[in-house]
């Protein structure tokens, strides 16, 4: 169990580093809005005009995939990079290591809701008032930040030895937001292939999210509640592996 002086640790550590993150820059934390808006302007160009995807209000359906796409991959690259990005504190301190971790999933999750609160923008503009059953999208991003921890716990654990890994992710990474349906529903993915394209744990997120607040329809009960047993596994799995070796990263740092 965390005590409070650890969640006193991560709340400054998160803070600290969000503020960090763009205090060099002129527009400070709007870079954090032209990315996805940048994607967005790119990707529905390719897919609605040349490619001709038919989706219904493509625009948000295309923002808010990138958005929850963003998350993933930034707070498991900030969660990859957190140990060793920190190896001064990390040799120097005798604090829980976690920590870092967990605060550099949590520096994610701020700019997600940025970029969230700018989504609900476009939402009012082009929907007009969400319904109350939107406020279920809670359950979609609480899994995706639970998943991205745990996976994180993973890639830190890893990269303290293999630094490999860091390039290794970023092709992952590359490879995953093509074969998650970011820019395109499920629909037009084959069916010999769909056996495989739902164990891909985001697929199921970004669909569920776009179900629940472009559609208005409430999540399936049973399929949600076994995507997040599933998650809650990997997540317990990546903290297993992370303490079973926290105490060994001096060495390789």
């Amino acid at each position: 169990m965390f005590k409070k002086q650890d969640l006193n640790l991560i709340k400054e550590i998160t803070l600290s580093e969000f503020k960090l993150k763009y205090k060099s820059s002129v527009l400070g934390f709007f870079w954090s809005l032209l990315k996805p808006l940048a994607m967005l302007t790119t990707l529905y160009i390719v897919f609605r005009i040349f490619i001709k995807v038919d989706s219904e209000n493509y625009s948000l359906f295309l923002l808010l995939g990138i958005i929850l796409w963003n998350f993933f991959s930034e707070s498991t690259v900030l969660g990859l990079n957190s140990i060793v990005s920190k190896s001064d504190i990390v040799k120097k301190l005798n604090f829980r290591s976690e920590v870092l971790v967990i605060s550099a999933c949590l520096v994610s999750l701020l700019s997600f809701t940025l970029n969230f609160i700018m989504f609900l923008i476009f939402f009012l503009f082009i929907k007009g008032l969400p319904s109350l059953s939107n406020i279920l999208i809670i359950i979609p991003i609480l899994q995706l930040f639970l998943l991205s921890l745990g996976l994180s716990f993973i890639l830190a654990t890893v990269f303290v030895k293999f630094r490999d890994l860091g390039y290794l992710w970023e092709v992952l990474l590359q490879i995953g937001f093509w074969i998650s349906p970011i820019a395109y529903p499920p629909s037009i993915v084959p069916v010999k292939y769909m056996g495989l394209y739902i164990l891909n744990p985001l697929s199921r997120i970004i669909t569920s999210s776009r179900e629940i607040i472009l559609n208005n329809q409430l999540p399936t009960f049973t399929i949600t509640i076994l995507s997040t047993m599933i998650i809650i596994l990997i997540l317990f799995l990546g903290y297993f592996i992370f303490r079973l070796n926290h105490k060994r990263f001096v060495e390789y740092l």
